[in-house]
C-alpha cells in the first residue's frame, strides 16, 4: 500500500501533464492485480496513516500545508476511484472522515495554489483544489503564509517572484 500510495501521490503532483496518461495509469494498475493486497490489514493501516498525515497537512492549510493536503486527498481518491472499496477498514474510514473534515474547516481560507499545481485530470469533485473561491489575496500575504514571515513589505514588488506567469491563474492579477 505504501508503494501504491507513493505512485498515486506522484500522480497527484503531475499538474498540467497529459490527463490521458493519468487515466492509462489507473487502467494499468487495475490490470496488475494489486487489489487483493490493498484490502489487507497492513495495507489498510498504511492507508489510514496516510490519511492521518494528510489531515495534519490540512490543519496547516492556512500556511504551507494545503497543497500537500490536496495531493494526499487526491491520491487517496484516485486510488479509491480505481479500486472501489479500498477504504474498507474502520480505521481507514475514520481517518478519511477526519481528513475531509480538516479540509472543510480550512477550505474558506487556505493558502491558494498556482493553477499549474492542480492536476489537469482532477475532476471538479476534488473540490479541495479550487478553494478558496474566489481567491482574494495579494502576493505579499501569499508569500508570508508560505514562508511564515515578512518578504520585505517596504520594497515594492518584492513578492512578484511568487507569480507563476499563467494568465489564467489567480496570481496573474493579484496585487503585489
Amino acid at each position: 500500500m505504501d508503494a501504491v500510495l507513493k505512485v498515486y501521490a506522484a500522480l497527484a503532483r503531475w499538474g498540467t501533464r497529459d490527463p490521458a496518461e493519468a487515466q492509462a495509469f489507473g487502467t494499468r494498475m487495475k490490470q496488475a492485480g494489486v487489489e487483493p493486497f490493498l484490502l489487507g490489514e497492513r495495507a489498510q493501516s498504511v492507508l489510514g496513516s496516510y490519511a492521518s498525515d494528510g489531515e495534519l497537512y490540512a490543519l496547516r492549510g492556512r500556511t504551507d500545508g494545503y497543497l500537500t493536503a490536496c495531493q494526499h486527498r487526491t491520491a487517496v481518491q484516485a486510488l479509491q476511484d480505481d479500486f472501489p472499496g479500498v477504504v474498507s477498514s474502520a480505521w481507514a474510514v475514520e481517518s478519511m472522515d477526519d481528513f475531509d473534515e480538516a479540509l472543510r474547516d480550512v477550505a474558506d481560507d487556505p493558502t491558494p495554489m498556482h493553477r499549474g499545481q492542480i492536476p489537469s485530470w482532477a475532476p471538479k469533485s476534488h473540490w479541495w483544489w479550487w478553494q478558496p473561491e474566489p481567491v482574494a489575496m495579494d502576493m505579499r500575504e501569499f508569500g508570508d503564509r508560505l514562508y511564515a514571515g515578512d518578504l520585505g513589505r517596504g520594497e515594492p514588488g518584492s513578492a512578484d517572484w511568487l507569480r507563476c506567469g499563467d494568465k489564467k491563474c489567480w496570481c496573474y492579477t493579484a496585487p503585489g
